[in-house]
């Protein structure tokens, strides 16, 4: 695609400022050891993930502090660099992996929004990686670096004037001259960098933000924000679809096709010259669900993580990487030949297919001595990301939170130097070692060289390397530091050395494109403001022209893809210029052209103006509030572009047309503070006024409790009972306390004191609770009081005592209730006796204190306890009890056909915690599995009763 125009702004004025020191620097220190083949002397992609958290490392011997950055990576040996990782958030949006949740491991975790890039210079590599050499200010400097670039005291911090933005000191910033960062040190050198997104542990929001259209338009948002900092495109590391994963919950079958659309919608918003590439498992069975003609319209390559095929997961000791199946795996096609031919199966388009090469291996603990296949010995581990696992990985030898058992090649090879047995598999391609009861897989030049000779005979697109920092020696035997980077000349890569070696072999060596710009001539000077057409001549000797892309400084103005190479970059303001054109040929070989400088004078571009309209400023709302925000805004000398609106430095929405607003819904309690950004058609930004507004909570609703009486207070009756209770309310006023006892209700106070007389209480259990309303009309009931009002008899049976609601009864315990003795059958608590006795009741009505047994209407009935009553000791058993598991084993008799209710409740309730029924198949002793999940720890009563002749069996639970 043609791109012929492009509005340049203020940040592509600041990256011009430094962009001839940045290219100085990276032709003068860049590591370039000799190699055997480059990129350019082949046609395969050879795709390198560069993690953002491997820089804090620092291994005696193997790496420095900070060293693993991109100033040590060899450009020569890379098509495409894949910065690893940005994270997908609960709201769909794209965070910095240094802000992933570290409990995400738990099922009820979820990701929380953050930046896109930590600016904390002491805590995170990211402004490091990405920008190179910071300059760290605490003030600005009229004409200094920092000044030029539009920054400027304001108050205790900084503001921008070109770009609106304000912060706090420090302020980092690129340093003049210093090494840049991994995008400005990859283009100068003709190497993409994609955003990767996602990777093990920060799935977990990829299926919900697929599926939902105002989550995955906040992801693309993000994604348009990495393409407006240089990325050339994104990579998807979605791992997995229809999947769980480490940690993903909502996963299902239509993630495929949420998938297929994601990345549509993605393609719409970056354009046809931006590259969208994905990572998919291994795993045959996980590619089966993927529409993948769909996928080959929007996509440029497909990922094939051929790698972690075995590791501390597996029962056997097995290879990490096998180019082959072999004799005793513990699985069956599961191999890169096997991913292979599942893919061409599939009828994927097998030249968008990338083969993954480990620089990394994977060490195991077995059972005996350490052979391919012996049987592996796993013991309980907390890691992170993963959390809690189960796992025979080998912290031994190499390290947990340091290598967690998955070692570099280059520590691997400082480590394996004695003690070790190298062997090699010849069928499955691959080394391995071996010490004691320690395995070790891991791939050398050997096996990369097999894995990259089957991609070239497979016309395969190239492959992926995890990770760039794998294979680097040399780092420690001398180093420069540049700032917090430090700087290893002598670093080499022997393993994608032998990739490209491999890949090169046979080839006739690709010859770089030719370039010049032949308009404008250098050290023009134009008048300003004014359109500028750039045109370039290019042309290759052994191939064509593929792309010329035209730069202002490192900012990229535009790409044309067919001659005559030409491009008109408008709305030019005051200042000076750097253009080059950067050509690029068929066999992805890039060429720069000398630079031409230009000068634009003239009147500077006037900035917008813009105010926020509505609402007021200190206005108040009451939350969950929703709030319409209006803006004026108008440009002198030319249009408004667009208005954004802010909360602090979050952006809530962008409008380009007027009337500019944008209704913000929702709104939490809290106080905000509300801007607009205006930028006209040159890219000048203004920022409006704040403006405060507040939101109230919603009503707080009001607090009661029964002050008196206690709680399982007995009276005697008839009974006088005095209710009181304390109520308030903490952002209003409370308008009554309503007495009940259960549902019924007694009374209502409408003013303090709250209190409330029962008069002629009749013998009988009672739960009273009050009800409290506030001027908002919101409720709160109180927890309940239980109260006993006994018989006015007190005759207590040969000093037998009264019943009491709150004393547990065991089998074979006696009380005494309204004048009548009664034996309890089994367990028992807070069950009145007069209404508790009967088939499946826990009461005996022994006899009446005073007269006789007969005197008692249905005594004739309950005299005598019933033969085919049964008592929990002897005919329910619960296997372990105590249990600290999520399930136990209950034992019981039942007979056919009949169905069980099993009830697990508190001690103290009637209310069962978990009931669930059973229907045996035969008769005789039942076992039942118990789901004790969402029991809490604490003593509970298991009750089994059958539905058939209501017999009711009754045992204690004891949940640690």
């Amino acid at each position: 695609m043609t791109t012929n125009s492009i509005r340049f702004g203020a940040w592509g004025r600041l990256f011009s400022l430094c962009c001839f020191l940045l290219l100085s620097w990276g032709l003068q220190a860049q590591v370039s050891p000799p190699v055997p083949a480059t990129t350019a002397q082949h046609n395969k992609q050879v795709i390198g993930y560069i993690t953002q958290w491997d820089a804090w490392k620092n291994v005696s011997g193997v790496v420095p502090a900070g060293g693993y950055n991109q100033l040590n990576v060899d450009y020569s040996q890379y098509t495409i660099l894949n910065f690893s990782f940005f994270g997908v958030a609960q709201d769909g949006s794209l965070h910095s992996g240094d802000y992933r949740n570290k409990n995400i491991y738990q099922a009820s975790a979820v990701q929380a929004p953050a930046p896109l890039v930590d600016e904390d210079i002491y805590s995170s590599w990211d402004m490091y990686l990405l920008y190179g050499e910071l300059e760290i200010l605490y003030y600005v400097s009229d004409g200094s670096n920092a000044y030029n670039q539009g920054y400027r005291n304001s108050g205790s911090g900084w503001t921008n004037v070109n770009t609106g933005k304000s912060g706090s000191f420090p302020l980092s910033i690129h340093k003049a001259g210093g090494a840049p960062g991994v995008i400005e040190l990859a283009h100068q050198k003709g190497v993409k960098v994609l955003a990767s997104i996602g990777g093990w542990s920060m799935c977990k929001h990829y299926p919900e933000m697929a599926a939902d259209s105002v989550k995955r338009n906040r992801f693309i948002a993000s994604v348009q924000t990495l393409i407006s900092m240089g990325f050339d495109g994104v990579d998807f590391d979605w791992e997995y679809p229809n999947d769980p994963g480490m940690n993903i919950i909502n996963y299902s079958s239509a993630d495929y096709t949420n998938f297929a659309i994601l990345v549509e919608k993605v393609r719409a918003a970056i354009g046809p010259n931006k590259l969208i590439t994905a990572c998919f498992s291994a795993s045959p069975s996980k590619l089966q669900g993927f529409n993948w003609s769909r996928l080959n319209n929007s996509m440029d390559y497909f990922d094939m993580m051929t790698y972690d095929y075995n590791g501390g997961w597996s029962n056997k000791a097995g290879h990490n990487a096998p180019l082959y199946d072999y004799p005793g795996a513990e699985y069956s096609n599961f191999s890169l030949h096997a991913t292979t031919t599942a893919l061409r199966a599939l009828g994927v388009n097998m030249s968008k297919v990338t083969l993954g090469a480990p620089f990394y291996g994977r060490g195991v603990i077995t059972n005996g001595n350490a052979a391919l296949n012996a049987p592996t010995v796993k013991r309980a581990e907390t890691v992170q990301p993963d959390g809690p696992i189960q796992t025979c990985a080998d912290y031994t030898n190499w390290a947990r939170d340091l290598y967690d058992g998955t070692p570099t090649y280059s520590y691997i090879l400082q480590q394996t130097a004695s003690g070790w047995t190298d062997n090699w598999d010849s069928v499955a391609q691959v080394p391995y070692m071996t010490k004691g009861n320690f395995f070790l897989s891991y791939d050398n030049p050997r096996s990369i060289a097999a894995k990259a000779q089957y991609i070239k005979d497979n016309n395969l697109a190239g492959v992926i390397v995890w990770q760039v920092y794998g294979d680097m020696l040399n780092m420690t035997s001398s180093t420069t530091a540049k700032g917090k980077l430090i700087y290893c000349p002598n670093t080499t890569s022997p393993l994608v050395n032998k990739i490209n070696e491999v890949f090169a072999s046979g080839a006739v060596p690709n010859k770089p494109p030719v370039v010049q710009i032949t308009s404008p001539a250098n050290n023009s000077t134009f008048a300003g403001p004014l359109n500028i057409t750039i045109t370039a001549n290019a042309s290759d000797s052994d191939g064509v022209v593929s792309s010329v892309a035209f730069y202002n400084g490192s900012t990229l103005l535009g790409t044309v893809t067919t001659a005559p190479y030409s491009f008109t970059w408008n709305g030019v303001s005051a200042g000076s210029y750097s253009l080059k054109a950067i050509a690029t040929d068929n066999k992805n070989a890039s060429t720069t052209s000398a630079a031409v400088n230009i000068t634009v004078t003239g009147t500077a571009n006037k900035p917008p103006q813009v105010s926020i309209t509505a609402p007021a400023n200190n206005a108040i709302y009451t939350a969950p509030a929703s709030i319409s925000i209006t803006a004026s805004a108008s440009d002198s000398d030319g249009v408004v572009k667009q208005v954004a609106f802010y909360n602090g430095n979050t952006l809530l929405a962008v409008d380009t047309t007027a009337p500019y607003s944008y209704n913000w819904t929702a709104v939490a309690a809290g106080g905000y503070t509300l801007s607009a950004k205006a930028t006209d058609n040159l890219g000048a930004v203004t920022t409006s006024d704040t403006i405060h507004v507040t939101v109230k909570p919603a009503n707080q609703p009001p607090t009661v409790s029964i002050t008196a009486p206690a709680n399982n207070a007995v009276y005697t009756a008839p009974a006088s009972i005095t209710i009181t209770a304390s109520a308030a309310d903490a952002d209003g006023t409370v308008s009554q306390v309503a007495f009940y006892n259960g549902s019924t209700l007694l009374g209502t106070v409408t003013a303090a004191p709250y209190s409330y007389t029962w008069s002629n209480v009749s013998a009988g259990s009672y739960v009273l609770t009050a009800k409290a309303t506030d001027n908002g009309n919101a409720t709160t009931t109180s927890v309940a009081v239980n109260i006993t009002v006994n018989g006015s008899g007190s005759n207590t049976c040969n000093g037998i005592p009264l019943w009491d609601p709150a004393k547990a009864y065991w089998g074979g315990d006696s009380a005494v209730y309204n004048g009548n003795l009664y034996k309890a059958k089994w367990w028992t608590q807070n069950n009145r006796p007069d209404i508790s006795t009967g088939d499946g009741q826990p009461w005996l009505l022994v006899r009446a204190c005073t007269g006789s047994l007969a005197a008692i209407t249905g005594a004739a009935t309950m005299a005598k306890e019933p033969a085919a009553e049964i008592g929990p000791s002897n005919t329910a058993l619960i296997y372990p009890n105590p249990v600290a598991a999520s399930e136990a084993q209950l034992r019981f008799p039942a007979h056919i056909g009949d169905q069980v209710l099993i009830e697990v409740t508190a001690l103290n309730s009637a209310s069962p915690i978990i009931r669930q029924v059973f229907t045996p198949g035969a008769t005789g002793e039942q076992l039942v599995r118990l789901d004790l999940s969402k029991v809490p720890t604490g003593t509970w009563f298991v009750r089994i009763v059958s539905r058939n002749t209501a017999k009711v069996s009754t045992v204690k639970l004891i949940k640690l």
